[in-house]
């Protein structure tokens, strides 16, 4: 049987969740914010949203609705929702939102690392978008439980993990002034969030590491954070170890080293055109963090010939 689920962000104002309770919804997801980590892009609503539903008892997930166009955006946006969402019991998985009109070239994989940072973090990662999203920019996401936006009286999506169905922006349910988003969910996420199922899109438990490990080869389709977490450790301590730039790249066959000493600080020579993000991209870092290592008060501001420190 389908559950009932609705979604709220600032736009639904202040909530009376009392009158919510007795509606009948079986759970909410509540926008936390939008785009980088800046507390000026924080929902304004959220903090209350998320207490109120703590309070009464009332199951609740995240989402976040992305900017991103690079990888430091879409590492800051992973970093928003997760300082956001710290101390509080989900229910539901975190969502990206990813339906702005030029973010579509490069979204899968920035889905990706968000996902690998979510769940490095401990939550289930899911991905929101609408059908044509999903039918032509979102190939290769299987790993996620999927939220499919299709306002229709049925959901035409035919790919994997369809687990959610927004099918209306103009529901009606006491204490919400005005519309809201209807949803019906397929999957009883509270219990398998908390009762311990093993479906294969939860994020997969940390097993002990095995202290006989010394080295791991990619097998294909493997992931950093993926082999991080088998061994009880992280993607930037393995992409350390073994002076991997950019964690995103690795290939099978490769042998990593999991223990040992960082490789030495490398160092960049800006050139010619050249952007702190992008520089920050192609060696698997933020631009926030390049900027705190070189002393830069503003990122926006590098030029050709400056050596900066990657690491």
């Amino acid at each position: 049987m389908s559950k009932l689920l609705i979604d709220v962000s600032y736009a639904q104002g202040q909530i009376n969740w009392d009158q919510v309770k007795t509606t009948g919804v079986d759970g909410v997801i509540i926008q936390c914010g939008y785009g980088d980590n800046f507390t000026s892009q924080d929902d304004k609503y959220w903090k209350r949203n998320a207490d109120e539903c703590t309070r009464l008892g009332i199951p609740f997930g995240a989402y976040i609705y992305s900017y991103a166009t690079s990888m430091a955006q879409i590492e800051s946006e992973a970093q928003h929702v997760l300082r956001l969402v710290k101390g509080y019991k989900l229910s539901y998985p975190i969502y990206l939102d990813l339906e702005q009109a030029g973010t579509e070239s490069g979204a899968v994989e920035r889905a990706k690392r968000f996902g690998d940072i979510i769940e490095a973090a401990g939550y289930w990662c899911g991905i929101y978008a609408n059908l044509n999203w999903w039918n032509n920019y979102l190939p290769g996401l299987d790993r996620f439980t999927k939220w499919v936006a299709q306002y229709n009286s049925q959901c035409e999506y035919t790919g994997a993990n369809k687990d959610i169905w927004q099918y209306s922006d103009t529901g009606r349910v006491a204490g919400i002034a005005g519309d809201v988003d209807m949803n019906e969910c397929y999957r009883d996420f509270p219990k398998e969030i908390h009762g311990g199922s093993t479906s294969t899109t939860k994020p997969a438990t940390k097993p002990t590491p095995s202290p006989a490990a010394k080295t791991h080869t990619v097998q294909s389709g493997e992931t950093l954070s993926g082999i991080a977490a088998k061994y009880g450790t992280t993607y930037q301590s393995l992409a350390a170890i073994n002076g991997i730039d950019n964690p995103n790249l690795i290939y099978a066959g490769q042998v990593l080293k999991l223990t040992g000493s960082a490789a030495a600080s490398k160092t960049y020579t800006v050139q010619s055109g050249d952007t702190l993000s992008g520089i920050a991209a192609k060696y698997g870092t933020t631009y926030q963090r390049l900027a705190q290592v070189n002393g830069i008060s503003n990122p926006n501001v590098i030029y050709p010939g400056q050596v900066l420190k990657i690491g």
